[in-house]
C-alpha cells in the first residue's frame, strides 16, 4: 500500500510515531510522513531545521515531508499559534501532495488539529481516512486549567466533534475513549482498539549504569514529559517526606513544563535525594531503567487522565520492572490487572511515600515477581507485533473506498 501518515510530531522529537511508520514501511508498504519543523518540548526548532533546512528526508524506508510551523512556546497565546500553523500550513501542503496514495493515516496526539491536513488530503483525493486518536479532544484541555464550562472547552468541543467525525475509521488507544466519543459525536462509536507499545529498545537492559545511580540504594525512576499532566511534584514531595531515609534516591529522567517548578519545589523542601536528569535520547533510557529497582508512574487528578494509558506504562512494563504509581482509571486498570506494583491515587505524596516504603521492605524475589508479572502482561496485550498487524489490517480494510463515499453516509 501507499500510505501517506500525518502527524505534528515526529522523529528526532521524542514520539513513537516514527517507530510506527517505519514498522509499517518494513512490511514493504511505501509510507511517506507529512510532519512539522521538530521543536518539542522546548519551543526551539531544532538545529538543522531552521531556514527551510530538511524539509525532505528519508529515515529507515520513510519519506518525510515537513511543514512550517510557529514553535511551541510557553503561553496561551503562543501555543494555539503552534496549534494552528502546522494545521493551516500542513493542509496547504497536503493538497500539493501526491494523488495517489491508498490511504491516509492521521496519529493524532495534541492538538487535535494536527489531524486537519489528513482531512485536506482526504477531500482532495478522496482517500479513505483512519484516524488514530491518541490524546482525546477537548478532554486533554481539562489537564492544562481550561474548564468544562468555557467558551474555549466549548469552542473546541465543536473543532473536535467535526475533525473526528471526518474519519472513515476511528482507532483509538484506550477502551475508554469509545464511549466519550460516542457522547461526544452524539452516536454510537464503532473504533479500534489500537494501545500502544514500547519500543524495541526497552525489551533488552543493558549493563551500564548511568552517572548519579548508587547500587547501594533504592533508585526510584520517573522516565518522560514533566508537564502539567504528570503531577512530578507529587514524587518531589513523596521525596522530602523519605528525606531522612538514606535508602532511597528518586531520579527524574526528561524536561518539559513543569521541570523548573519542580527543581524550585525540590530546593524548598529540602529533597536532597533526589536528581534530575534532563532529557536523554530513547536509545540512551534503557540504561535508565536497568539501574532502577522500580519505575515511577505518575497522574494529575484530571478527569481525562482517566481516560488514557500513557505509553511510559506500556515501556516500564516491556522493561520488566516494577512499578510504583500514582494513578487513575485505565492506567490504575492495567496496573491492577497486570498485578506489576503498588499504587495508591493520584496526587497523593503521602501515598507515594508509603508505596516506596512498602517496596523497600519486599524481598528480591517478591520486586522480580513484579516485573516478570509486567513483562508477561506486556508480551499478551501491547507488543509491536500486534500493533502493526491491527493497524495494518484496518488499513488494507479501506483500501479501495472513498473518503467520498462516508462524506456521503454523514449526510
Amino acid at each position: 500500500m501507499r500510505v501517506l501518515a500525518v502527524t505534528q510530531h515526529y522523529w528526532p522529537e521524542p514520539f513513537n510515531t516514527a517507530d510506527m511508520c517505519e514498522g509499517l514501511a518494513s512490511r514493504g508498504h511505501e509510507v511517506t510522513v507529512l510532519t512539522g519543523l521538530p521543536n518539542y518540548p522546548e519551543g526551539e526548532i531544532y538545529s538543522g531545521y531552521g531556514g527551510g533546512s530538511n524539509r525532505r528526508q528519508e529515515r529507515n524506508g520513510v519519506r518525510i515531508v515537513r511543514s512550517w510551523l510557529v514553535p511551541r512556546k510557553r503561553g496561551v497565546a503562543a501555543r494555539v499559534a503552534n496549534y494552528y500553523s502546522f494545521s493551516k500550513a500542513a493542509s496547504r501542503l497536503a493538497r500539493k501532495l501526491p494523488g495517489d496514495f491508498d490511504v491516509v493515516v492521521a496519529f493524532q496526539t495534541s492538538p487535535v488539529m494536527m489531524a486537519d491536513p489528513a482531512i485536506a488530503y482526504a477531500h482532495h483525493v478522496g482517500a479513505p481516512l483512519l484516524h488514530y486518536v491518541i490524546d482525546i479532544w477537548p478532554e486533554c484541555l481539562l489537564s492544562g486549567g481550561v474548564s468544562k464550562d468555557s467558551a474555549v472547552y466549548r469552542m473546541f468541543a465543536r473543532v473536535s466533534r467535526r475533525i473526528y467525525g471526518e474519519a472513515d475509521r476511528l482507532a483509538v488507544t484506550s477502551p475508554l475513549f469509545i464511549d466519550y466519543l460516542s457522547d461526544l459525536l452524539g452516536k454510537p462509536v464503532d473504533a479500534v482498539r489500537l494501545p500502544q507499545y514500547a519500543e524495541d529498545i526497552f525489551s533488552s537492559m543493558p549493563d551500564k549504569r548511568p552517572e548519579g545511580y548508587d547500587p547501594a540504594k533504592i533508585n526510584l525512576t520517573f522516565a518522560g514529559n514533566v508537564g502539567a499532566a504528570q503531577s512530578v511534584k507529587t514524587i518531589v514531595e513523596a521525596a522530602a517526606l523519605l528525606k531522612d531515609d538514606p535508602a532511597f534516591a528518586f531520579h527524574i529522567v526528561g524536561s518539559g513544563s513543569e521541570l523548573d517548578a519542580c527543581i524550585e519545589l525540590a530546593g524548598e523542601l529540602d529533597a536532597s535525594n533526589i536528581v534530575f536528569h534532563g532529557r536523554h535520547p530513547i536509545d540512551e533510557m534503557p540504561a535508565y531503567y536497568a539501574a532502577s529497582d522500580a519505575m515511577l508512574a505518575t497522574f494529575s487528578a484530571s478527569p481525562i487522565l482517566g481516560y488514557t494509558l500513557p505509553r511510559k506504562v506500556q515501556s516500564y512494563l516491556a522493561a520488566g520492572k516494577p512499578v510504583l504509581g500514582t494513578l487513575v482509571g485505565e492506567a490504575a486498570r492495567v496496573m491492577d490487572e497486570a498485578g506489576c506494583g503498588l499504587r495508591c491515587d493520584a496526587e497523593n505524596a503521602a501515598g507515594l511515600a508509603a508505596i516506596c516504603r512498602e517496596f523497600a521492605g519486599l524481598p528480591e524475589g517478591a520486586r522480580q515477581a513484579f516485573g516478570a508479572a509486567g513483562r508477561a502482561y506486556y508480551e499478551e496485550h501491547f507488543t509491536k507485533q500486534k500493533f502493526l498487524d491491527t493497524l495494518e489490517g484496518e488499513l488494507r480494510k479501506l483500501k479501495g473506498t472513498r473518503h467520498t463515499d462516508h462524506a456521503r453516509s454523514q449526510g
